[in-house]
């Protein structure tokens, strides 16, 4: 009986963790992402794009797209390392504008709000020097 009740105690517990963690998947297909339907959703982005006209499922969407294809993760971080260290993104021209949106959105406790404003915040930038 001991045994069993510790049993359900550290079931709650891991329960109540993860519960409480801020790990969420905003994908609800996990059978992958065509790269043409990636490149439609993130290709032609719309400069000076105001973020509250774009609805929660798009964001959720674009951020699916992003951690698909590994440059965020479920916590919200950009994850371009391996860019980098292979030397497909120049880390010295593109990091100061990274550092920059990241820390725009660090406060920012929605998944799908963090990572598409990082990510439109980049876009802008891009727009503006292009």
């Amino acid at each position: 009986m001991l045994v069993n009740s510790r049993l359900v105690w550290i079931i709650f517990l891991l329960h109540t963790v993860i519960a409480n963690s801020e790990f969420m998947d905003p994908c609800t297909d996990h059978n992958g992402i065509k790269d043409e339907e990636a490149n439609r959703a993130l290709g032609d982005w719309p400069k000076d794009l105001n973020l509250a006209s774009v609805n929660r499922t798009h964001k959720c969407y674009v951020t699916c797209i992003l951690i698909y294809y590994n440059l965020a993760d479920n916590y919200g971080e950009v994850t371009l390392d391996k860019y980098f260290d292979n030397g497909i993104i120049d880390e010295f021209a593109f990091a100061p504008t990274l550092n920059r949106c990241c820390y725009e959105y660090s406060a920012e406790t929605d998944l799908c709000e963090k990572i598409f404003g990082v990510f439109n915040c980049f876009r802008q930038e891009r727009l503006l020097h292009k």
